[in-house]
């Protein structure tokens, strides 16, 4: 008999578990910290704006809300006004640190969709048309040149939507888009099981399927979550159904698996909404990139398991015969693959 197993034998349990929750806080606490540097020393949080990849995130963060603004059903004249001021600047700023290249041009080609779509609802947006052709003055860019940029908003059709599903798995990836321009009928259950038990397919670490589905159909239900997500404003009141996503943190038993949760959460979400556009639905993800209060307060709302670490919730509804949907361009793929 071993010394551990006389040791076990003779001590109570309550001393067991003092021991094992002892021996592995001392094993998760120098990797919390190794990630906490991390996090801190490269995160875009901590440069100041003077790194190129950080300053490129801004500007992308700041183009896209101006994308999902224009990509709601009705847009409000003249919105965006607290952001697009500092989002010209950076562009500005931008263009001069490192030449007429993505995200800059694709900042340019939102903030001039921007101004087209004041021009036709009768608001005058004088200020973000002035600003932009002073960069282009500034920078010589020319005007029908920079027409050819992506950025902005698309129109798509339902019907489209319909033939790209039925053609190849290159074409039903690329007409998934995410929704902002719900019809606001009703998703049946019986879809939102179809979609589930097919995003089931999707890998997981030693197939453990962690994943969890809250579904919430309920308006009042509905807008409490989408109030406290607050990534819905302009839509929220035409989502039929709101999903939360969870991973179940009993699954994972390795202190190298504390991030586990939101990688296979991750991958079945986007399969959660592939699922779904392939169903007839739109979806739209939004991100719990949250802090502590917010997720008290979703997961008080929502009822959710303690043990359950929120992933990110899915709008989902119906599609109109026609929408506006946000183009989000992509960058050439050398940006990100490298070959080693």
């Amino acid at each position: 008999m071993s010394y551990k197993t006389i040791i076990l034998r003779l001590t109570p349990v309550f001393v067991h578990e003092f021991i094992r929750d002892v021996y592995f806080s001392l094993k998760m606490l120098p990797n919390y910290i190794y990630d906490f540097r991390r996090f801190h020393r490269y995160s875009g949080m901590n440069k100041s704006r003077a790194c190129q990849i950080e300053r490129a995130a801004h500007i992308t963060l700041f183009y896209h809300q101006v994308e999902k603004g224009l990509s709601l059903a009705k847009p409000r004249p003249g919105f965006g006004m607290t952001i697009i001021p500092r989002l010209l600047n950076d562009v500005d700023t931008y263009i001069s640190a490192y030449g007429v290249v993505v995200p800059a041009t694709t900042a340019l080609a939102a903030l001039q969709s921007y101004v087209d779509f004041n021009s036709r609802v009768g608001h005058d947006a004088c200020y973000v048309r002035d600003r932009l052709n002073q960069i282009r003055q500034k920078h010589k860019i020319d005007h029908e040149a920079s027409a050819l940029w992506a950025g902005g908003v698309s129109t798509v059709s339902r019907a489209s939507l319909m033939e790209a599903r039925a053609s190849s798995f290159a074409s039903f990836f690329e007409s998934r888009f995410s929704v902002r321009n719900f019809a606001g009928g009703v998703v049946p259950e019986g879809d939102i099981r179809k979609a589930v038990a097919l995003s089931q397919k999707t890998p997981s670490v030693c197939n453990r399927q962690s994943w969890r589905v809250h579904v919430f159909s309920d308006g009042t239900k509905r807008q409490a979550l989408l109030e406290i997500q607050s990534g819905s404003r302009g839509f929220s009141e035409h989502v039929s159904t709101v999903l939360v996503v969870t991973s179940e943190l009993g699954t994972f038993v390795e202190v190298a698996e504390r991030y586990q949760a939101w990688i296979d959460g991750g991958m079945f979400s986007m399969s959660l909404c592939l699922a779904l556009h392939d169903l007839g639905y739109g979806t739209c993800c939004l991100n719990w990139s949250k802090e502590r209060g917010d997720d008290l307060r979703l997961r008080k709302a929502a009822n959710l398991p303690p043990s359950e670490q929120v992933i990110m919730l899915i709008a989902v509804g119906t599609l109109p015969e026609k929408f506006v949907v946000a183009r989000s361009c992509r960058p050439p793929v050398e940006h990100c693959l490298r070959f080693h």
